[in-house]
């Protein structure tokens, strides 16, 4: 029995079926009926084309230009599979002149590449990077409508619903998160026509099985990465629960084992929380979105909490105020409280040093460095691990948050420049890079606005000249 995902016979006449295919295509949109050579997979495409109001003569919606579709590809989890599309599909893409493409779970095309004749002909209907392919974006096409169905899916000549497109035929696949099922986008195999295959989809179905399997090995590595990170931090914490949680909720470990099960919802960007048990916490942020969950002391949950705030962003030195005064404290003893703000949950006299001084620190050195900053703050610095007893309200940890939010805009805003950029503490340089890091790449990929488009033109039963065909 033939699939109903494959458009094409190995024996069919391609011409005959296009030109078929192209007078349902018309007969349809002139509102004369429903031709029998119709798919229904095709058939409910078509219908929610023509509910949202798809102009079946308007090439894609340009939402980014090149540079801007480059710079999200970058930040996508698919371009970790580049190499492997490519390696897989080169061939056919060189030698069958066909076009591979990569897009996001929206739609977006962010990545092609392919013979130079089927670049050129993918201009006229904007079958580039940056523009919208989904079904509402510009009709039936095989990246839109494997996105809608969730299922690989071929789509041949006039089958699109849109007229630029009845020269192409199309195969996709979506791809699918290793860990919550989602899909992260689509791997597109596409050429002209006259050149479709029934194997074409089952090659990109292989292809995005191969794409999901790279993305979950390389899953498993960076969680045992953050696991072993996670592990050398429980020595400097002291003796309290604490979790390990993944960007998506997982917990990849605990102290003790169990602690929060294997799944945990945390509010971004929120220094602590109550867990669902009741039991306060504090959160701490990690490497690759992950966060460190540490159980809070009986003495953390009474002890009235005053404000700390930090404005360290391009400062020279610190600028600290505790319960609206001005703290006066040398360079040294301010890049110790802004390190213990990037530690919320504490740090031992060891680690703490290796932040400060880095791997030859001397222990003794910070515990005579944090008596002097006692002498001015008081009880603002908790030792056994030294933390900080305030509420913190930091600069820096305000563009972090609004980034992970986000909320792109507002913290480009609020970033002033480099997090104390005369500061040599290890710490505060990791973290200075990463933040920059992370601005830096936020400008880039920050889009513009994105074109509308036209409304739907009204369906003619007869045409009398067809769109342009691509190449062979």
């Amino acid at each position: 029995m033939r699939s109903p995902w494959v458009a094409v016979d190995l024996a069919a006449d391609t011409v005959a079926q296009a030109r078929l295919l192209r007078r349902a295509h018309e007969v349809v949109l002139g509102g004369c009926g429903m031709p029998p050579v119709l798919r229904d997979v095709i058939v409910r495409s078509w219908e929610r084309c023509t509910s949202a109001g798809v102009d079946p003569d308007r090439p894609a919606p340009m939402l980014l230009d090149a540079e801007q579709a480059a710079a999200r590809f970058a930040e996508h989890p698919l371009s970790a599979v580049t190499p492997t599309v490519r390696g897989l599909l080169d061939s056919v893409s060189v030698e069958a002149r066909h076009l591979v493409a990569i897009a996001d779970a929206d739609g977006v095309l962010l990545w092609s590449e392919g013979h130079p004749r089927m670049i050129e002909a993918a201009r006229a209907p904007h079958f580039m990077p940056g523009a919208l392919c989904s079904e509402a974006g510009v009709g039936t096409n095989a990246i839109g409508t494997v996105i809608a169905l969730d299922h690989p899916l071929q789509v041949f000549s006039a089958e699109h619903f849109n007229r630029l497109l009845h020269g192409w035929t199309c195969a996709a696949a979506p791809v699918h998160d290793p860990v919550s099922g989602a899909i992260l986008g689509v791997v597109d195999v596409s050429g002209s026509f006259r050149t479709a295959h029934p194997h074409t989809l089952a090659l990109v179905s292989a292809v995005a099985l191969a794409a999901e399997l790279q993305l979950a090995r390389e899953r498993r590595s960076r969680d045992a990465e953050l696991v072993a990170r996670y592990l050398d931090r429980l020595p400097a914490a002291g003796r309290r629960p604490s979790a390990l949680v993944a960007g998506d909720g997982r917990v990849l470990a605990a102290t003790p084992r169990g602690w929060l099960g294997s799944w945990v919802e945390l509010d971004v960007g929120e220094a602590r929380t109550i867990l669902s048990d009741g039991t306060p916490a504090l959160v701490e942020p990690a490497a690759d979105g992950a966060r460190i969950v540490w159980a809070m002391h009986a003495r953390e949950r009474c002890a009235p909490r005053h404000v700390l705030v930090i404005h360290a962003l391009a400062a020279a030195r610190p600028a600290l105020r505790l319960a609206g005064r001005p703290l006066r404290l040398s360079e040294r003893q301010a890049e110790l409280l802004t390190v213990l703000a990037l530690h919320p949950a504490g740090l031992s006299a060891r680690a703490l040093a290796r932040c400060l001084y880095g791997g030859a620190a001397n222990p003794v050195t910070v515990r005579a460095e944090v008596a002097r900053v006692r002498r001015v703050v008081g009880d603002l610095v908790d030792a056994q691990p030294y933390r900080l007893t305030a509420e913190v309200r930091a600069d820096f940890l305000d563009v972090e948050r609004l980034l992970e939010r986000g909320r792109v805009p507002a913290a480009l805003d609020r970033y002033a420049g480099p997090l104390l950029p005369r500061s040599r503490a290890p710490c505060i340089v990791t973290r200075r890079e990463a933040l920059d890091a992370a601005v830096s790449r936020a400008r880039v990929a920050t889009p513009g606005n994105p074109r509308g488009s036209a409304g739907n033109r009204p369906a003619r039963c007869n045409r009398s000249a067809g769109p342009p065909m691509p190449p062979t």
